[in-house]
């Protein structure tokens, strides 16, 4: 039920993330993220509405759902940002990374690594290295100029260290909480996050009618995703649904490959290779 969870989880990021890159340059990538957060909100009351029971939080769960809320929301908003700018098939593979930032972050609270994780936490360096390379062929295809590449590239970095975090807390909180109550927390705090920064920032929330459908579908399997990935706590608590669901970059670079036509170089490809191969063995 674990990999099923995480292969759901992974087409659901990774067709969502796609379109997320349409929606950012159509109503900016802050607005994306905003009204995708809104439809998950409104699909998982719904959901909740049929398949749940009462809510039952608590102080740890939900101090731990705030954490979790707010640091996905940081870690959507850059990669949102990041597939906004491109390229896609260099920013999904760096975020997808994010099973690293939690294997460091175990290891420093005291964790002990087999010399398989450590041989694939330097796969995972050099896969990330060679993807970060690779994107000086962007200048020539995409228009971007190298400071443009580096922004991207550093954007994305970031993302994966938000989301590694903010799944930490996550699953800190199912531990205390119903996987479909925690989500639904967790999206509360993202969308209260996301609301209070448009409102500081002074941005304007915008929708137009070509936004609107690619939303629905965006918000939909996002949510998803993220409610398979937190259901999958529950039968592992290391939770090898996480690695599985990090080839969401894997789906998202295909999408951009096959219907954008974005291209991808060797070094690119071995690089996309050596990180997910990393990935994998993090876990063993």
């Amino acid at each position: 039920m674990t990999i099923l969870l995480g292969i759901l989880s992974a087409l659901s990021f990774g067709i969502g993330d796609f379109l997320a890159r349409f929606s950012s340059k159509e109503v900016g990538f802050k607005n994306s993220l905003f009204w995708m957060l809104v439809v998950g909100a409104i699909f998982y009351l719904i959901l909740f509405y049929f398949f749940g029971d009462s809510l039952n939080p608590n102080s740890i769960g939900l101090s731990n759902s705030f954490l979790s809320g707010i640091l996905i929301m940081f870690g959507l908003l850059f990669l949102y940002r990041g597939l906004q700018m491109g390229p896609v098939s260099i920013v999904a593979p760096i975020v997808a990374t994010n099973p690293f930032f939690v294997f460091l972050i175990r290891f420093f609270l005291g964790s002990e690594p087999t010399l398989t994780q450590w041989i694939s936490t330097l796969v995972v360096i050099s896969g990330a290295i060679l993807i970060s390379i690779s994107a000086e062929s962007f200048k020539s295809s995409l228009g971007m100029n190298s400071k443009q590449i580096k922004e991207s590239i550093t954007i994305s970095f970031m993302s994966s260290g938000m989301l590694a975090v903010g799944l930490i807390f996550s699953q800190e909180a199912s531990n205390t909480m119903d996987p479909l109550e925690t989500v639904i927390y967790i999206r509360f705090f993202s969308l209260i996050g996301i609301a209070i920064l448009l409102l500081f920032t002074k941005s304007k929330i915008i929708l137009t009618k070509k936004a609107i459908p690619i939303l629905f579908f965006q918000g939909i399997l996002e949510t998803t995703g993220y409610f398979c990935l937190v259901s999958a706590y529950a039968f592992d608590k290391v939770s090898v649904a996480v690695v599985i669901s990090s080839g969401f970059g894997l789906v998202t670079v295909l999408l951009a490959r096959i219907i954008i036509k974005e291209q991808i170089s060797k070094i690119q490809t071995l690089g996309i290779f050596l990180t997910f191969l990393g990935v994998v063995g993090l876990t063993i």
